[in-house]
């Protein structure tokens, strides 16, 4: 077989086993008051970046959400902990993980960088967002940033 061919379909599925480790990329949203069906896509742009965590220090989310109709994108940053792919399912490393993001209470996506996210296609209506630090093995921290939005 071709070493490329191999290498690239491996890539493919450890890409696939990272996005729905936690949740699909691509989720369903019932509409407020409709009962129809609409398709919100989460998607996240953008490279991994280097964070230094301090011992002793607790990590913390600072965040912003803005409105531009039915989408809406997410800014981030973490402090005193590491956004990494690297361990993820894997033994927890001191100060370091992944969020889940959360649209509604349902969870819908897993974020393992500090990139902006974009909800597309978001139904008419109120909406809770949530972002939530855990550890490599998805062990909840407790530690959340929550957006609490109207789309109109």
């Amino acid at each position: 077989m071709n070493a490329k061919w191999v290498y690239g379909t491996a890539s493919l599925l450890l890409l696939g086993a990272i996005t729905t480790a936690c949740g699909s990329k691509e989720v369903a949203v019932t509409g407020a008051g409709t009962g129809s069906k609409v398709t919100t896509t989460v998607a996240q742009t953008g490279t991994e970046s280097s964070k230094t965590t301090v011992a002793g220090k607790q990590p913390a989310i600072d965040g912003k959400i803005t409105l531009d109709g039915r989408n809406a994108t997410i800014t981030y940053t973490t402090s005193n902990f590491q956004l990494s792919a690297d361990h993820m399912d894997k033994k927890n490393v001191n100060g370091e993980g992944h969020l889940h993001l959360y649209v509604d209470g349902k969870q819908k996506a897993m974020l393992s960088q500090n990139a902006p996210v974009k909800l597309s296609n978001l139904a008419t209506g109120k909406h809770e967002i949530k972002i939530e630090l855990q550890q490599n093995d998805h062990t909840d921290l407790h530690i959340e940033k929550v957006f609490n939005i109207e789309v109109k």
